[in-house]
């Protein structure tokens, strides 16, 4: 009998304990006097993807604010994204998750349930995610491998959470958390080390980034640390001029600042003696430049192509700016359009290299090109092309002109040829011509553009709010004549059509 009582207080406790958690879920999800809550009912009318400003070839979560990619985990040909966001809030604060989507190209994208709980996991923050290909956390059943995210538990420290099912379901480890938490300390990396077969971990910490090493994943020893870099670790090996006989490891930090140099397992050694565009950083008292190749992002992360850290390498971050409000979008804030690192000799310089991945030609069509054509100032070349999703490749012999001015939608980027510069927005970047001759190329979205100039060494990404009856495109030269040697246009297929199709919804098609 007294058995039998025991297991109902057991029962009872339970049940009393769960109604609670859902109470103060649905407290976080009812809260009316929040200006950042979604309606409900707007949600439900636009689970579509052609609302006036969503974008079509960028990934966004059907609802809510994302925020930093993070769990980035490549497995059986899938590319598994994790990201943080609320899925609620149009502002993510104290409800955040880790979503999840699937894709296998990094294009077309399938939105998954949660695998993180705001409560439970003290509204966990961002990481990183590997494939457990050795079994080194034992788990493995069948042939399926482990598959381990690593997050930020605010509560307690640095924690994992693990998959034996190729990513379906996700357990928290019983020995969470794996390092002892402290004040400031968050956004675990974690990646193989080949020359000695081990685990290393990049930690942000209040002072900068420390590396840590482990065996088995869970108990893990400090290495080093490296003072003057802020959150969101990334660390990778990368062949220069693409010989795998001659690698250098980047060292990435939230704010988008690379560095190039060596990592012996324990140290990471900046490269002394090197010029690099961008703001200057002190690192172990020594000058290097750190590079910050783009505004707007926040939070670079990587794919890897196996557990070796070989490449592509595949980077993502997400698209940062204070929106209003009382803006009336289901949405808020979206992801980079991937692309792909490679470091290069430009210049007697090592230059960290970002292009877009080469899945974009499957978005293009109604394809506009012309070769080997003299343009005159006030002459727009662009003037019959209309619409709000582009990519645009160009190469512009500069000529006698002082400027090349692009108009994306009443947008102006201009290229400066005396200042050989490059400025869109508040960013402005040196771009130096080769023979006189500059290359840029552009992925133009309904409410962002993100250039890339000449091999990818310099990239700016800024988010815009275009008037909505402005479909316009230019491109002129100003002061001279410039020689296009050559100029593609593609409109780009949304990358969202099959998922419409699949909720019922028949866009019409502006070919």
């Amino acid at each position: 009998m007294s058995n039998i009582n025991y297991k109902s207080i057991i029962y009872f406790s339970l049940c009393i304990c769960l109604a609670n958690i859902s109470f103060a879920q649905i407290q976080l999800e009812n809260n009316s006097s929040d200006k950042f809550r979604l309606d409900y009912r707007n949600v439900y009318e636009n689970m579509h993807y052609n609302q006036e400003l969503r974008p079509q070839v960028h990934y966004t979560p059907i609802t809510g604010q994302i925020a930093d990619p993070t769990g980035l985990i490549k497995y059986k040909g899938q590319y598994h994204l994790f990201y943080m966001f609320d899925e609620w809030s149009k502002k993510r604060k104290e409800n955040k998750n880790w979503g999840h989507a699937v894709s296998y190209d990094c294009i077309f994208w399938e939105q998954l349930p949660n695998i993180t709980n705001t409560i439970i996991d003290n509204a966990p923050g961002s990481g990183s995610g590997i494939v457990d290909w050795n079994n080194t956390l034992g788990l493995q059943h069948g042939l399926e491998k482990t598959l381990i995210v690593f997050y930020t538990d605010y509560g307690r420290g640095p924690s994992l959470a693990f998959s034996l099912d190729a990513g379906k379901s996700w357990i928290r480890h019983k020995n969470n958390p794996i390092i002892e938490g402290k004040e400031g300390m968050r956004d675990p990396l974690v990646f193989w080390y080949k020359p000695d077969q081990s685990w290393r971990m990049v930690l942000y910490e209040q002072f900068g980034f420390s590396f840590y090493k482990s065996t088995n994943l869970l108990n893990w020893k400090l290495l080093s640390s490296l003072n003057g870099f802020h959150e969101c670790p990334d660390l990778i090996e990368i062949p220069v001029d693409e010989d795998k006989n001659n690698k250098k490891w980047v060292l990435i930090d939230g704010n988008g600042a690379y560095t190039i140099g060596d990592f012996d397992g324990t140290n990471f050694n900046p490269i002394s003696n090197k010029t690099y565009l961008g703001k200057t950083s002190i690192l172990n008292k020594s000058k290097n430049r750190v590079n910050y190749y783009t505004k707007d992002i926040y939070a670079t992360q990587t794919w890897k192509n196996s557990y070796e850290g070989d490449g592509p390498f595949i980077q993502l971050a997400f698209m940062m700016i204070n929106e209003d409000p009382n803006h009336n979008r289901t949405w808020s804030q979206q992801l980079i359009f991937p692309v792909e690192l490679k470091l290069k000799t430009i210049n007697n310089e090592l230059r960290l290299c970002r292009n877009p991945i080469d899945a974009i030609k499957q978005l293009r069509h109604e394809a506009k090109i012309w070769k080997n054509i003299m343009l005159h100032p006030k002459e727009n070349i662009l003037d019959k092309i209309k619409g709000d999703v582009f990519e645009i490749i160009s190469e512009i012999e500069l000529g006698t002109s002082n400027k090349i001015v692009f108009d994306i939608r009443g947008q102006k980027i201009i290229y400066d040829s005396a200042l050989k510069e490059l400025s869109f927005l508040a960013s402005k970047e040196k771009v130096i011509p080769v023979n006189n001759t500059i290359k840029l190329r552009f992925i133009i979205d309904r409410n962002s553009i993100e250039i890339y100039a000449n091999q990818g060494e310099v990239s700016i990404t800024r988010l815009f709010y275009p008037d909505a009856d402005n479909k316009n495109l230019g491109l002129s030269p100003i002061g001279g004549n410039c020689r296009i040697n050559n100029l593609e246009v593609y409109k780009l297929e949304s990358i969202w059509l099959k998922r419409e199709q699949e909720l019922g919804y028949d866009r019409i098609h502006d070919r």
